[in-house]
């Protein structure tokens, strides 16, 4: 039984068919006055080693460290979706590099064994919801590596790029997670185009004007996931369950999704949020 700790992604970038580029455009020379853009991360796939040496990480021993919270609508408008060194890397394939941990808890008998495993996928994706998804694990079991390639529509999701319109956004949003179920349908719908598309400048503005838009989210000025990345955090809590999302603060891009039970199990031994996604 696979119970999910945290899911963390990063930073997407754009890529062409041949998979991460790997320069960063330079800035003309004009631009000695604006703020500095950091370079895009091409992080490179995990080798066995370091898949060995990240599952053993006690991650799930760490809560996410929540700072205090206020009305997102008010305290958004702190937030900026600035520039990214990601924006104008060329490629007709979005790119994403996603790490998942997880408790693998095997019944026998009467003993009860409990193990860290580490998930890895990168995965690309046209606008036609064709792609390929490269799905790594430690330890290994059945099948330690997978690579898939998805054809013309055989991706889920919306045709097409992240909306950088709202209205637009809301509708794609509705085709996974309809928001009449609530505000944490709204993260909930985030995170299924943000795991598998990388967003704009544009799309970026229009899904903070979304989420400043939506009643009854909240939002944490600091906060510090199980990668060790501090961002911004925008909650919001239904059933006793709490989605998070965990934002770059100048750039509006995602670095970590998580879901909690703000009460544990009644078997558990923790004490506060039991993060199970």
């Amino acid at each position: 039984m696979l119970g999910l700790l945290a899911a963390a992604t990063a930073i997407p970038t754009w890529t062409g068919t041949a998979g991460p580029v790997k320069s960063t455009p330079s800035l003309p020379s004009t631009a000695a006055s604006r703020p500095t853009v950091a370079p895009c991360p091409t992080p490179a796939a995990l080798t066995a080693a370091q898949l060995k040496t990240r599952a053993q990480q006690k991650l799930g021993q760490v809560s996410t460290r929540l700072s205090a919270s206020s009305a997102t609508r008010q305290s958004l408008t702190t937030v900026e979706a600035g520039p990214s060194g990601c924006d104008a890397i060329p490629g007709g394939l979005a790119y994403v590099h996603l790490l998942q941990w997880a408790t693998d808890t095997t019944i026998g008998g009467t003993s009860t064994t409990t193990r860290t495993v580490l998930f890895e996928e990168q995965r690309w994706r046209a606008d036609d919801a064709s792609g390929r998804v490269i799905r790594g694990r430690y330890p290994g079991g059945n099948q330690p590596t997978d690579d898939s390639t998805y054809y013309l529509g055989q991706l889920d999701g919306p045709i097409g790029p992240i909306a950088a319109d709202p209205t637009a956004l809301t509708a794609q949003i509705d085709t996974t997670q309809p928001r009449f179920l609530g505000p944490t349908a709204v993260i909930r719908g985030l995170v299924s185009l943000l795991g598998w598309h990388t967003s704009n400048q544009a799309a970026r503005t229009a899904i903070l004007t979304v989420l400043r838009g939506t009643p009854g989210i909240t939002y944490h000025p600091s906060v510090t996931d199980r990668a060790g990345r501090t961002g911004i955090g925008v909650s919001a809590t239904a059933d006793d369950i709490r989605f998070l999302l965990i934002l770059n603060p100048s750039t509006g891009e995602l670095l970590a999704y998580e879901r909690a039970a703000l009460t544990p199990p009644a078997d558990s031994d923790r004490n506060g949020a039991f993060v199970d996604d």
